[in-house]
């Protein structure tokens, strides 16, 4: 919901949607069964080996350690997504069934 923050020592599962206003920060990785809309920050805490992976990315906002990126508008149809960080910048992929 908007105006909720979330923070988690470990790794996050959100089953539902992440709505614009809303915050989920966790020292691990975060998985979104659904849509980002808000702000979603992984490896809060320095691991740069944390992933954030949703459903779709509508995001104002999203944060690996303590690097930041705005995902770019997307056309066509929503596809599962997976960030990471990749030498110092975040990478987006295709989020695979044998991912996490």
């Amino acid at each position: 919901r908007s105006g909720t923050r979330i923070e988690f020592p470990g790794q996050v599962v959100v089953l539902g949607d992440v709505n614009p206003g809303a915050e989920v920060i966790a020292d691990g990785s975060i998985l979104v069964w659904g849509r980002v809309r808000g702000m979603v920050h992984a490896g809060a805490n320095g691991d740069q080996a944390a992933v954030v992976c949703a459903l779709e990315f509508s995001s104002m906002q999203v944060r690996i350690a303590g690097e930041t990126a705005v995902p770019s508008e997307r056309s066509g149809e929503p596809r599962p997504e997976k960030i990471s960080l990749k030498d110092g910048s975040l990478q987006v992929e295709p989020w695979q069934a044998n991912q996490a």
